[in-house]
C-alpha cells in the first residue's frame, strides 16, 4: 500500500482478499489462558513450599545448633569440677565404738522400755469398722532451742520416757 491509496480503494481490496485466503488455510491458534493460569497457580504454590520449608529448616538448624552448643559450651576442658571449699566439716564425726555393748553410745537414740499390747474386743458386725489411725494429726512442733547435749534422744515424737 502506497501513501496515495485511500481505503476502499481497489489495490487494499485485492490485499485483504490475498491475507483472507492464506489465512483461511490455517487452523485456528489454541487458547493458551487455561495453561497459563495452571503454570502460574503452580509457581506460586512451588514458591510458598520453598519458603515454608526453608522456615522449617531454619528454625530446626538453629534450634539442633543451640542445643549442642550449649551443652558444649558448659562442658570446657580445661577445668576440673569445683572441690568443696575448705573449712569445718558440716558432719559430725562418728565416734570410736564402745568395746563394752551396754554402754549407750552417744548421739544414738536410747529406746523406750515397750508395754505389753492392750487385747481388744472384736468388732461387732453392726457397728461400722473405725480406723485404726488418727484421721487428724497436729503439725510438727518447731525446733527448740535447747542445746543438743540436753536434749533427751527419743526413738520416735511422741513417746514418753
Amino acid at each position: 500500500m502506497t501513501p496515495e491509496s485511500r481505503a476502499g480503494s481497489p489495490e487494499e481490496e485485492i490485499f485483504r482478499d490475498a491475507l483472507h485466503r492464506t489465512a483461511d488455510a490455517l487452523p485456528p491458534l489454541p487458547d493458551l489462558v487455561p495453561d497459563a493460569v495452571r503454570e502460574g497457580e503452580r509457581r506460586r504454590v512451588r514458591s510458598r513450599g520453598l519458603a515454608v520449608a526453608g522456615t522449617f529448616v531454619a528454625v530446626t538448624a538453629v534450634t539442633l545448633g543451640l542445643a549442642l552448643l550449649g551443652t558444649l559450651l558448659r562442658q570446657t576442658p580445661d577445668t576440673e569440677p569445683a572441690a568443696p571449699a575448705p573449712g569445718p566439716s558440716i558432719t559430725r564425726p562418728t565416734p570410736a565404738p564402745s568395746p563394752d555393748p551396754t554402754e549407750p553410745v552417744t548421739g544414738m537414740p536410747i529406746p523406750a522400755p515397750s508395754s505389753p499390747p492392750t487385747a481388744t474386743p472384736p468388732p461387732s458386725p453392726s457397728s461400722s469398722p473405725s480406723p485404726s489411725f488418727p484421721l487428724w494429726s497436729p503439725p510438727p512442733s518447731p525446733p527448740s532451742t535447747t542445746p543438743p547435749a540436753a536434749r533427751t534422744a527419743t526413738p520416735y515424737p511422741g513417746a514418753t520416757s
